[in-house]
């Protein structure tokens, strides 16, 4: 039945478009930022600034996602989008870091709205039971276009000018813009509802509820790591001298979730899903244990292919969480707010890792936040033991 939503097949080919642009776009930005600016805080500091704006925009987003038809929002939104690569070529042909901060702001803010309603959407146009099938197929699909992307940005890289991965990431937001076009969603709220809608309501049920609070924590933790993670596979690369490194990384990271996510529906079943996302924590710990051998390839894409693994189970499962712990006319709101938490975390992890390496070198850095990950992951699974939390992906949840 999923495969033959429509809506549902939609929003996936938009992904695999619009996720392909994006990735093609951020390998450009890396090489552009690679001859202009030396420091990693300078790089990870020029990355923050689009991040700021978009947790600003946050609130305001999930009450427009929650009262109004979420197709017209995510049309607008990637119609916005097409304007982020339009700012680069000003950037191009004055070196300006400028007008790269004016794109990645133009960027964040089409995002602040666009990826809350993709994640509101799926319980508006799928049942309850198809929710963690739906989150895999996600998590699969942007993969799949990250893949993709990354694999034509470092062709593209190589052997085109920078301007043609804009003109090429331009194309594929369009292209988006056309898809959402034929978008069907259900509308979920009410008028009385929608007249009484505020974000602090989902601020409230954050605190109140201990399963969406482990899943908050978990998902934040690895946000942490995920946000500086383009400015460490660029240390990986640069440290081993080898520029097609990074393609490489990329690709074993990707695979890995693509294998990971054909098997998390079947592996998770019924099983408790909270529990699940806190022992995949010490997973994650393991992978960044074995990265911190950072002078070795085979280490590091090793360690990258398990961390992709865990991947593939981590974000579905706590998606589904999420999407079972909360009534349909919250969660466009729920997902903006933490939509701006993960934002506030890629801002954290940007400064973090940007000093961190510069201070501790690639290898110290792993070593910290794979102690840190094991630390979180002891004190969410004592956590979760100690309230009883129970969510699964066929049942209501027992706590």
């Amino acid at each position: 039945m999923l495969w033959r939503n429509r809506t549902f097949l939609l929003l996936m080919s938009g992904e695999i478009v619009a996720g392909a642009g994006m990735w093609i776009s951020i390998i450009a930005n890396l090489a552009f930022m690679q001859k202009l600016v030396p420091s990693d805080t300078v790089k990870g500091l020029i990355l923050m600034c689009g991040l700021v704006v978009s947790i600003l925009l946050a609130p305001k987003a999930g009450v427009v996602i929650d009262m109004y038809d979420k197709g017209k929002i995510m049309l607008f939104a990637s119609l916005v989008r097409t304007l982020s690569p339009v700012f680069m070529f000003p950037a191009l042909a004055n070196d300006s870091l400028l007008w790269m901060i004016v794109s990645l702001i133009v960027m964040q803010c089409s995002a602040a709205f666009y990826f809350p309603t993709v994640q509101a959407s799926l319980p508006a146009i799928l049942s309850q039971d198809e929710l963690l099938k739906a989150n895999s197929a996600y998590l699969n699909i942007s993969t799949l276009s990250r893949i993709g992307g990354t694999a034509i940005g470092g062709i593209l890289v190589a052997s085109m000018d920078l301007s043609m991965l804009y003109v090429c990431s331009i194309i594929a937001y369009a292209v988006l813009a056309v898809i959402t076009l034929f978008l069907r969603i259900p509308q979920v709220t009410s008028r009385k509802i929608q007249e009484k809608v505020e974000f602090r309501e989902v601020l409230t049920i954050s605190r109140q509820d201990p399963a969406l609070f482990v899943g908050l924590i978990n998902n934040g933790l690895i946000t942490l790591f995920l946000g500086g993670l383009n400015l460490m596979i660029l240390n990986f690369s640069e440290l081993q001298q080898e520029p097609q490194l990074m393609g490489w990384i990329y690709a074993a990271e990707g695979i890995s979730i693509l294998i990971g996510g054909l098997l998390a529906k079947r592996w998770i079943g019924s099983r408790n899903l909270v529990a699940a996302s806190t022992i995949m924590l010490f997973f994650f710990a393991l992978s960044q244990f074995g990265m911190s051998f950072a002078d070795n390839k085979f280490m590091v894409l090793a360690s990258f292919s398990m961390f992709g693994f865990v991947v593939a189970f981590f974000f579905p499962v706590t998606a589904t969480i999420f999407q079972k712990r909360l009534p349909p006319h919250q969660q466009g709101r729920f997902f903006s707010f933490k939509s701006m938490l993960d934002r506030g975390f890629f801002l954290l992890a940007l400064a973090i890792t940007g000093v961190g390496l510069d201070l501790l070198g690639i290898s110290g850095y792993l070593l910290f936040i794979g102690s840190v990950t094991v630390l979180f992951g002891l004190l969410t699974f004592f956590y979760s033991k100690k309230h009883k939390l129970d969510v699964r992906s066929h049942d209501e949840a027992a706590a």
